[in-house]
């Protein structure tokens, strides 16, 4: 209530809602803080003003609606994002309001160098903090989790705390979650709200520069105790259980110890040889994409048609667009933020409209022509992995392919062994954990 309530006092009062008053008008003050003291506003948006998309990124996934951003209808069962735009942070205070409207999670995603680094995922029994994988540097890592009830179709504030190497993000005094990883502690470039499963909203969006109060290091013993007796937020089977376990201790291990790294080395090292040796039988999906995308674009520059063939495909989708404003002209002078949703939800209701299927049969056609003129450029993934899987079968009854993988595979089993002497509960847990796997083949 206290956000809806902020608003309608200030409008009866007649002020602006500045950014600056937005930002802290609805904070308790410092008492509501953990770790830091707020001072100069970073960035933050009410989402009333028709200039919204100028700082947030917008297709039709998101839209606002009544002065709230909203994960819309369109594509739901996609996981889709909003990002800030021209943001640069490092130590700040993050705080907005939040709703379930039938998602099953939400996400808080901060980022620089190349990636994320740490992830806030609210779900609706609890939430959680974790870090990021970066390249070669850092492992992900779980860095803690609170029970909490959210409701659905009922407001709630999470505040996100970072200074140094350290996060605290809470919902009251009582549920927090405080962690600590180098990857914190760098300049992000990046913010995000995810949703998965369903609709949500967001309101109330404050991000300010921040330093630690004077009481912090005191405190931190105080919550890190109440932290380290809680018990879990949810129940894990041995599968669950194992892979958090597993994720931590990799990350820590490889932050510290210098044999797990030469194992690990020796694994990636053998493994990254093999690739390059026999590369039709070990390329990764995610490589046979980029492999993909370089193709089309080296074919731009010496196939003149390729060029030719996807302008008229792309003046042939722009037709379909100007067909359904044509049938609904208000589209025209819709602001971003409500624009793109508004497109789809009208595109919907013209699913029978024999203009429209016209245009759009007229527009697959030249997609089918130009995939087909340029197989190499637009290859299917999924058939590149079953390529690649039946490389891999031929390749059993090659000797030197054998080896090379028998010594990969020894390779990892020493990691596997070195991680299980650090930590015994790995074993005691591995067995039910393959045959929860095995159970769910």
């Amino acid at each position: 209530m206290h956000r809806q309530l902020i608003k309608q006092v200030l409008l009866t009062l007649g002020f602006v809602l500045t950014v600056q008053a937005m930002a802290w008008s609805q904070y308790e003050g410092a008492a509501a803080l953990f770790m830091c003291n707020p001072s100069e506003v970073v960035s933050a948006d009410d989402f009333e003003s028709e200039t919204v998309a100028d700082r947030w990124g917008f297709r039709a996934y998101y839209a606002v609606e009544n002065g709230v951003l909203k994960r819309t209808a369109y594509q739901r069962g996609e996981t889709a994002r909003s990002f800030l735009k021209d943001v640069v942070y490092r130590d700040v205070v993050i705080r907005f309001d939040f709703r379930f409207d039938g998602a099953t999670e939400l996400r808080l995603m901060t980022g620089g160098s190349g990636g994320y680094n740490t992830v806030t995922q609210i779900f609706p029994s609890y939430f959680q903090v974790n870090t990021a994988k970066r390249k070669s540097e850092f492992n992900p890592s779980f860095q803690g989790e609170c029970a909490f009830e959210f409701k659905q179709g009922v407001w709630y504030t999470m505040t996100i705390e970072f200074n140094g190497d350290e996060v605290v993000a809470h919902v009251n005094k009582e549920c927090f979650v405080i962690g600590s990883h180098p990857i914190i502690d760098s300049e992000r470039t990046y913010l995000a709200f995810q949703v998965t499963g369903g609709a949500a909203s967001f309101d109330n969006f404050s991000m300010s520069k921040s330093k630690p109060k004077s009481s912090w290091e005191s405190e931190r013993g105080k919550l890190l105790a109440v932290q380290s007796k809680r018990s879990p937020a949810i129940n894990r089977n041995a599968k669950e259980e194992y892979d958090l376990i597993y994720l931590n201790l990799k990350d820590r291990l490889k932050r510290t110890d210098s044999k797990y790294r030469q194992l690990v080395a020796r694994h990636t090292e053998l493994s990254e040889k093999l690739k390059q040796d026999f590369p039709s039988a070990n390329q990764t999906q995610k490589e046979l994409g980029k492999r993909i995308a370089s193709t089309r674009i080296d074919l731009k520059k010496t196939e003149p048609l390729l060029k030719e063939m996807e302008l008229a495909l792309n003046r042939s989708r722009r037709a379909i667009k100007d067909y359904v404003h044509s049938k609904y002209p208000n589209l025209d002078d819709l602001p971003k933020q409500k624009y793109y949703w508004e497109y789809e939800r009208r595109l919907g209701e013209m699913v029978e409209d024999v203009s429209l299927i016209e245009l759009t049969e007229r527009s697959n056609e030249l997609e089918a022509r130009l995939h087909a003129a340029f197989p190499a450029a637009y290859q299917d993934v999924d058939a590149l992995v079953k390529k690649r899987n039946l490389a891999q079968a031929e390749l059993r009854s090659n000797d030197e392919y054998r080896t090379r993988k028998k010594e990969i595979a020894d390779a990892n089993r020493a990691v596997e062994v070195y991680l299980f002497e650090q930590e015994p509960r790995l074993a005691e847990l591995s067995g039910p954990r393959q045959a929860i796997i095995k159970a769910n083949r």
